[in-house]
């Protein structure tokens, strides 16, 4: 009987349905989906070359959590240019209630891409002001 409820509870914190094509740490522009709401705290927040490096916690542990860096369509003008963004989380349903903490890193490439459209080819440095990450802002700055 123990052993058919430890089978069960495994069961039961399987992973979603989502397949391994589905990225963990996205980055979209906005207007492109609805990419979650669930809850989340962020600890820190840094960027480091091309990526963008959150630790979050969050409840849960028996499904697979996405995370997704939801950047704005458009820069504000200033010197140097910002760009508004959010991290939103998609817990899959996950009901288990252990607290995990891990890291997530997400590649600005699409900051870039985008920069270099607006602005042209060649180096730029954008800051970025992200919805509910810790400090007020984030500076990303990168070779042409």
């Amino acid at each position: 009987m123990v052993l058919i409820l430890g089978l069960l509870a495994a069961w039961g914190c399987g992973e979603s349905g989502l397949g391994p094509d589905v990225p963990e740490n996205n980055v979209v522009l906005a207007g492109n989906g609805d990419w979650g709401d669930d809850p989340y705290v962020a600890n820190s927040a840094s960027v480091d070359g091309d990526g963008l490096t959150v630790d979050v916690s969050y409840a849960g542990g028996c499904r697979r959590h996405i995370f997704t860096l939801v950047i704005s369509q458009s820069f504000m003008e200033s010197d140097p240019v910002q760009l508004a963004a959010e991290l939103v989380h998609e817990a899959n349903g996950d009901a288990c209630e252990r607290w995990v903490t891990d890291t997530r890193v997400f590649d600005l490439d699409l900051v870039r891409t985008r920069y270099q459209q607006f602005y042209g080819p060649g180096p730029g440095t954008v800051v970025l002001r992200v919805e509910g990450l810790p400090g007020e802002s984030l500076v990303y700055e990168f070779a042409g």
